[in-house]
Protein backbone atom coordinates (compact mmCIF):
# COMPACT_ATOMS: atom_id res chain seq x y z
CA UNK A 1 0.00 0.00 0.00
CA UNK A 2 1.07 4.00 -0.74
CA UNK A 3 1.97 5.91 2.16
CA UNK A 4 -0.21 6.38 4.74
CA UNK A 5 1.55 9.13 7.09
CA UNK A 6 -0.72 12.04 7.19
CA UNK A 7 0.95 15.16 4.99
CA UNK A 8 1.99 12.76 2.58
CA UNK A 9 1.40 12.21 -1.34
CA UNK A 10 -0.89 8.87 -1.12
CA UNK A 11 -2.19 9.13 2.41
CA UNK A 12 -6.10 10.14 1.64
CA UNK A 13 -6.41 6.76 -0.87
CA UNK A 14 -4.16 4.83 1.04
CA UNK A 15 -5.93 5.35 4.59
CA UNK A 16 -9.24 5.14 2.77
CA UNK A 17 -8.34 1.28 1.47
CA UNK A 18 -7.04 0.14 4.49
CA UNK A 19 -10.05 1.24 6.41
CA UNK A 20 -12.48 -0.59 4.05
CA UNK A 21 -10.32 -3.84 4.14
CA UNK A 22 -9.81 -3.33 8.17
CA UNK A 23 -13.89 -2.91 7.92
CA UNK A 24 -14.30 -5.86 5.57
CA UNK A 25 -11.88 -8.31 7.68
CA UNK A 26 -13.86 -7.59 10.83
CA UNK A 27 -16.79 -7.65 9.47
CA UNK A 28 -16.21 -10.85 8.16
CA UNK A 29 -14.90 -12.59 11.33
CA UNK A 30 -18.06 -11.12 13.10
CA UNK A 31 -20.05 -13.20 10.51
CA UNK A 32 -18.20 -16.15 10.58
CA UNK A 33 -18.22 -16.13 14.57
CA UNK A 34 -21.87 -15.63 14.19
CA UNK A 35 -22.06 -18.91 11.96
CA UNK A 36 -20.10 -20.96 13.72
CA UNK A 37 -21.77 -20.59 17.05
CA UNK A 38 -25.10 -21.20 15.15
CA UNK A 39 -23.38 -24.65 13.92
CA UNK A 40 -21.85 -25.91 16.98
CA UNK A 41 -24.64 -24.80 19.50
CA UNK A 42 -27.29 -24.02 17.36
CA UNK A 43 -29.87 -20.79 18.89
CA UNK A 44 -28.90 -22.28 22.53
CA UNK A 45 -25.92 -20.32 24.41
CA UNK A 46 -24.73 -19.37 21.53
CA UNK A 47 -20.94 -18.65 23.29
CA UNK A 48 -19.47 -17.32 20.39
CA UNK A 49 -21.92 -14.80 20.22
CA UNK A 50 -20.36 -12.79 22.65
CA UNK A 51 -16.77 -12.09 20.86
CA UNK A 52 -18.75 -11.41 17.98
CA UNK A 53 -20.57 -8.68 19.31
CA UNK A 54 -17.38 -7.13 21.01
CA UNK A 55 -15.91 -7.06 17.50
CA UNK A 56 -18.86 -5.18 16.31
CA UNK A 57 -17.84 -1.53 17.31
CA UNK A 58 -14.35 -2.21 16.34
CA UNK A 59 -15.75 -3.30 12.90
CA UNK A 60 -18.21 -0.11 13.09
CA UNK A 61 -15.03 2.19 13.87
CA UNK A 62 -13.50 1.28 10.80
CA UNK A 63 -16.22 1.82 7.97
CA UNK A 64 -17.13 5.47 9.67
CA UNK A 65 -13.28 6.26 9.12
CA UNK A 66 -13.55 4.97 5.97
CA UNK A 67 -17.12 6.64 5.32
CA UNK A 68 -15.32 10.12 6.25
CA UNK A 69 -12.71 9.59 3.55
CA UNK A 70 -14.94 8.47 0.76
CA UNK A 71 -15.41 11.33 -0.94
CA UNK A 72 -11.60 12.43 -0.83
CA UNK A 73 -8.91 11.30 -3.13
CA UNK A 74 -5.44 12.11 -4.12
CA UNK A 75 -4.46 14.22 -6.60
CA UNK A 76 -2.64 13.87 -9.86
CA UNK A 77 0.57 12.07 -9.38
CA UNK A 78 1.52 14.75 -12.24
CA UNK A 79 0.97 17.76 -10.38
CA UNK A 80 2.66 15.73 -7.63
CA UNK A 81 5.84 15.21 -9.60
CA UNK A 82 5.58 19.04 -10.37
CA UNK A 83 6.36 19.90 -6.87
CA UNK A 84 9.56 17.30 -6.50
CA UNK A 85 11.60 20.12 -5.79
CA UNK A 86 9.59 21.16 -2.52
CA UNK A 87 9.21 17.47 -1.78
CA UNK A 88 13.15 16.98 -1.54
CA UNK A 89 13.61 20.06 0.53
CA UNK A 90 10.86 18.43 2.83
CA UNK A 91 8.63 21.72 2.49
CA UNK A 92 5.75 20.03 0.81
CA UNK A 93 2.89 18.48 2.11
CA UNK A 94 0.45 16.79 0.51
CA UNK A 95 -3.18 15.26 0.91
CA UNK A 96 -4.35 17.24 3.95
CA UNK A 97 -7.86 17.24 4.78
CA UNK A 98 -8.50 20.44 6.75
CA UNK A 99 -10.79 19.98 9.77
CA UNK A 100 -12.52 23.65 11.10
CA UNK A 101 -14.03 24.12 14.84
CA UNK A 102 -17.66 23.22 13.29
CA UNK A 103 -16.19 19.86 12.26
CA UNK A 104 -16.70 20.82 7.86
CA UNK A 105 -13.88 18.69 6.08
CA UNK A 106 -11.81 20.71 3.53
CA UNK A 107 -9.45 19.05 1.15
CA UNK A 108 -6.04 21.10 0.37
CA UNK A 109 -3.86 18.65 -2.17
CA UNK A 110 -0.54 20.20 -1.81
CA UNK A 111 1.22 22.77 0.95
CA UNK A 112 4.46 24.27 0.44
CA UNK A 113 5.64 25.65 4.02
CA UNK A 114 8.61 27.86 3.74
CA UNK A 115 10.47 30.33 5.78
CA UNK A 116 8.12 32.86 6.07
CA UNK A 117 4.92 31.04 5.63
CA UNK A 118 2.61 28.48 4.21
CA UNK A 119 1.19 28.57 0.52
CA UNK A 120 -1.51 25.64 -0.12
CA UNK A 121 -3.75 24.45 -3.29
CA UNK A 122 -7.39 23.19 -3.01
CA UNK A 123 -8.99 22.24 -6.54
CA UNK A 124 -12.18 22.55 -4.76
CA UNK A 125 -11.76 25.73 -2.80
CA UNK A 126 -14.75 28.52 -4.09
CA UNK A 127 -16.96 25.34 -4.91
CA UNK A 128 -17.45 23.68 -1.54
CA UNK A 129 -15.95 26.66 0.64
CA UNK A 130 -13.85 29.86 1.05
CA UNK A 131 -10.85 30.23 0.95
CA UNK A 132 -10.80 31.85 4.36
CA UNK A 133 -12.59 29.10 6.10
CA UNK A 134 -8.92 26.44 5.77
CA UNK A 135 -7.00 29.41 6.10
CA UNK A 136 -8.61 30.10 9.47
CA UNK A 137 -8.18 27.12 11.53
CA UNK A 138 -4.13 27.15 10.41
CA UNK A 139 -3.57 30.72 11.28
CA UNK A 140 -5.48 30.16 14.52
CA UNK A 141 -3.04 26.91 15.10
CA UNK A 142 -0.06 28.68 13.83
CA UNK A 143 -0.62 31.72 16.28
CA UNK A 144 -1.43 29.82 19.17
CA UNK A 145 1.82 27.83 18.95
CA UNK A 146 3.44 30.99 18.52
CA UNK A 147 4.77 30.20 14.99
CA UNK A 148 4.90 33.64 13.12
CA UNK A 149 3.75 32.11 9.74
CA UNK A 150 0.30 32.88 7.94
CA UNK A 151 -1.47 30.26 5.32
CA UNK A 152 -2.40 31.52 1.90
CA UNK A 153 -4.79 29.04 -0.16
CA UNK A 154 -5.16 29.00 -3.77
CA UNK A 155 -7.67 27.92 -5.90
CA UNK A 156 -6.20 28.17 -9.38
CA UNK A 157 -3.14 25.53 -9.72
CA UNK A 158 -1.53 28.60 -11.86
CA UNK A 159 -1.49 30.99 -9.62
CA UNK A 160 -0.13 28.85 -6.77
CA UNK A 161 2.73 27.28 -9.40
CA UNK A 162 3.46 31.37 -9.71
CA UNK A 163 3.66 32.00 -5.97
CA UNK A 164 5.86 28.77 -4.90
CA UNK A 165 8.20 30.05 -7.58
CA UNK A 166 9.11 32.82 -5.42
CA UNK A 167 9.36 31.30 -2.58
CA UNK A 168 12.90 31.00 -0.33
CA UNK A 169 14.45 27.86 0.90
CA UNK A 170 15.25 27.58 4.25
CA UNK A 171 18.87 28.87 4.88
CA UNK A 172 19.86 27.96 8.34
CA UNK A 173 18.73 25.22 11.18
CA UNK A 174 16.56 27.85 12.84
CA UNK A 175 14.62 28.29 9.46
CA UNK A 176 14.44 24.38 9.10
CA UNK A 177 12.65 24.05 12.49
CA UNK A 178 10.74 26.97 12.12
CA UNK A 179 9.25 24.63 9.04
CA UNK A 180 9.12 21.74 10.64
CA UNK A 181 7.07 23.23 13.52
CA UNK A 182 4.78 24.70 11.02
CA UNK A 183 4.30 21.24 9.40
CA UNK A 184 2.98 20.06 12.54
CA UNK A 185 0.77 22.97 13.34
CA UNK A 186 -0.66 22.36 9.79
CA UNK A 187 -0.74 18.45 9.93
CA UNK A 188 -2.48 18.85 13.38
CA UNK A 189 -5.32 20.39 11.88
CA UNK A 190 -5.96 17.59 9.53
CA UNK A 191 -7.57 14.28 9.73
Amino acid sequence: MENEARGRYGYIDAHRKSQLLKAVICGAIVLLLLILGVLIWGSKKNWLMIPAMLMVIPTANFFVAFAAFAKFHTAPKEKYELLGNFENQDMLLSDLILVDEKGRRMPVEFAVVYKNGVVAFSSVCGKRFRSEDAEIPVNDVLKRRGIPMRMKLYSNWDEFLERIDKVEMAGDESEKKRIDLAKEAVISTSM
